[in-house]
């Protein structure tokens, strides 16, 4: 099951009703006889915000139910998703642009508006669409990555210490009005916001769009896939920018100083060997274990290097370099894999191997290797002021609206696709109209109660 870090998810709330009502087995005094996965609770492998709002839930009394799984004990442990802009590598060669100079969304805007006028051919010598999404418009808020701050939350302290919701702010209009350019310039793909992962793979894995956006494996996967990454080697996406915060900084991968939710494994009452299931994930936790699930067995999946780390056979990484997803499978199949995650606690990986997965060292793309280093994980550390949400009062039925994807993709879409820009701003501010307003203005008092939550601590982040 799944943890939200203080969330409201209806698995969250499974693990909490069940813990309250006795159904779960306390392991607060037994983790500490298991060494590799003691540091569970740790902060820094778990975030405060995690830890003092679902390990030690009020309601649990003091004890301890939920184990964290699929968090990294380190740094280089975290998992890289490696998102940003990504455009077709012979549009910038044509153009004479150096793509990684894109520092701003308006400088990828007119960089776009040049592709659209080059008239760039697919593969097949078909016309292009200049800019895409993968399913359902993920993620087109990569185009705007400059009116975004460098922050863990989706709320701002004022000027005055008031928190504000960054939803209600001008920026926000701003940032939604961007994209109605897009699509009414003609640089946006008007089918992605309803478009699903199979078409938009096969517009990328085409050449068809020029830019795309979301993670970078994704789109290289996608020209694997169809093919274009071995048949037109000029073609291979290749990043922009990646593009700068809103006050110029560098984007990077923004973490909390350990995860703030997670997969968790729980304990029920009517588990008849506690001991054994502790022992089983303490031994895969181990080094000797964790090397076991994830490499295999040494002379069949893997040899050690001269530093006595292991590595995948020579034949399995050439091979995973030309298709990873096949390989990946196989493995699988032999229990080499899968296994690592959905036990590992703490991940130490990079620590004891070297690398935070097999193949990375040896058969890593060598895009994805460049991007790592030029978008990397950066830890934001504080207490993440959402955290405090879900202690309104009315915050269950409050959150229903006030933070309803539906309901925004309704007001945002329509304004995409208005005739003019005049009309596309009102649309938006009708929505931030719409979240002032409902349930008799109940928006100023929620910020109200976070604004007065703001001053019960110093260490908040926002």
């Amino acid at each position: 099951m799944r943890l939200t870090g203080g969330g409201s998810s209806g698995s969250t709330g499974i693990i909490k009703k069940a813990g309250a009502e006795g159904r779960l087995i306390d392991i607060k005094d037994m983790l500490p006889n298991y060494p590799n996965i003691s540091d569970a609770w740790d902060v820094g492998v778990i975030s405060q915000k995690y830890l003092e709002n679902d390990i030690d839930d009020p309601s649990f009394n003091g004890a301890r139910y939920v184990l964290p799984t699929e968090v990294a004990g380190d740094v280089e442990d975290i998992a890289m998703w490696n998102y940003g802009v990504f455009v077709r590598g012979d549009v910038p060669e044509a153009l004479g642009i150096d793509p990684t100079s894109i520092k701003t969304t308006e400088e990828l805007l007119d960089f776009m508006q040049k592709a659209k006028d080059y008239g760039f051919k697919d593969v097949n010598g078909n016309d292009c669409i200049v800019a895409t999404t993968f399913h359902n418009g993920w993620s087109y808020d990569n185009y705007l990555q400059s009116y975004n701050e460098k922050k863990l939350t989706g709320y701002s302290l004022d000027a005055d210490g008031n928190v504000t919701y960054d939803k209600l702010s001008e920026n926000y209009v701003n940032k939604n009005l961007v994209v109605w350019k897009m699509v009414h310039d003609g640089l946006l793909d008007k089918e992605c916001f309803t478009t699903t992962d199979d078409a938009a793979k096969e517009k990328v894995g085409n050449g068809t769009a020029l830019f795309t956006c979301a993670q970078y494996g994704v789109t290289i996967d996608a020209t694997k896939q169809s093919g274009l990454y071995d048949s037109n080697p000029e073609m291979r996406y290749t990043w922009v920018g990646p593009l700068n915060y809103s006050d110029g900084s560098a984007q990077v991968q923004v973490e909390s100083e350990g995860r703030s939710g997670s997969p968790a494994i729980i304990f029920p009452t009517t588990c008849t060997n506690i001991d054994a299931a502790m022992t089983w994930l303490d031994y895969v936790n181990s080094k000797e274990g964790t090397k076991l699930i994830c490499y295999g067995f040494e002379g069949d999946t893997y040899e050690l290097n001269a530093d006595g780390q292991p590595r995948m056979t020579a034949e399995l990484a050439e091979r995973y370099a030309t298709d990873s997803d096949s390989v990946t499978k196989e493995l699988r199949q032999r229990g080499i894999g899968y296994m690592a995650g959905r036990s590992y606690v703490a991940k130490k990986n990079a620590k004891w191997f070297g690398e935070s997965a097999p193949f990375e060292a040896d058969a890593e793309n060598e895009y994805i290797t460049a991007y790592k280093k030029v978008h990397p994980v950066e830890i934001l550390k504080g207490y993440a002021i959402d955290a405090m949400a879900p202690g309104y009062e009315n915050y269950s039925d409050f959150s229903e609206w006030a933070f309803d994807d539906v309901k925004e993709k309704e007001y945002t879409e329509r304004a995409f696709f208005a005739d003019t820009e005049e009309e596309a701003r009102q649309i938006i501010l009708d929505y931030q109209e719409y979240l002032k307003t409902n349930n008799g203005g109940e928006m100023e008092k929620f910020l109200d109660y976070m604004t007065e939550q703001s001053k019960t601590r110093d260490d908040f982040a926002y």
